[in-house]
């Protein structure tokens, strides 16, 4: 319950828990977190806090909240999660399934698309998890994949996700850089929290 409480909590908030509790709790705390609201906690800190805090997470996270921390705030790069659900078009439904199943162990964030990738990284369609389930053990992702794809660019504006969101109904946006290759995903309750802090800005 307790980490339940604390993964809602908005950055400002689990920032000050953070510095509230005893400092060798820290580090099971920080890594609760998905690397997107990582790098919004260590935005809340001080210059002189991020390097201590980057230390407590796992190498792995701490290389992703780096590059996340590169971006604007308020752009899509800023706001994405660098880890997403990913498979190949040309396996088979069951493969798939059964890579999707280890992959999802490691995420956070709820899975709502599979994103298709090429050897490149980049990426050339999107499946969601029930089209997938409900095809037969014989087509490849290809064949149930679609290639009308929604996506934003790592410098896009939140107010243009905002708009892209609405305009479409999705429940995550791919991020891709200006040749394709695949950076990460914008979820629709990261959103909600922008349009809401926008929304409380505009109110003061």
């Amino acid at each position: 319950e307790a980490e339940d409480f604390f993964l809602d909590l908005k950055a400002r908030d689990q920032y000050e828990m953070v510095f509230a509790i005893p400092p060798e709790q820290r580090r099971s705390w920080m890594r609760l977190l998905p690397p997107d609201d990582a790098a919004d906690l260590v935005q809340e800190s001080e210059d002189d806090e991020r390097e201590a805090l980057l230390a407590l997470l796992d190498e792995q996270t701490r290389r992703e909240v780096m590059a996340l921390l590169a971006y604007a705030e308020d752009d899509a790069g800023g706001l994405m999660n660098p880890r997403y659900q990913r498979v190949r078009a040309d396996v088979n439904v069951d493969e798939a399934i059964s890579y999707l199943r280890r992959q999802a162990r490691a995420l956070h964030e709820n899975v709502y698309y599979v994103y298709v990738i090429d050897a490149d990284q980049k990426l050339v369609g999107v499946v969601s998890l029930r089209e997938l389930f409900a095809a037969t053990s014989d087509r490849t992702v290809r064949d149930v994949m679609s290639t009308e794809l929604v996506v934003a660019q790592s410098d896009t504006d939140q107010e243009e996700l905002s708009r892209l969101f609405a305009e479409h109904d999705l429940q995550a946006i791919p991020v891709v850089d200006a040749d394709g290759h695949m950076q990460g995903i914008v979820t629709v309750d990261d959103i909600v929290d922008v349009i809401q802090e926008e929304a409380t800005e505009d109110i003061q």
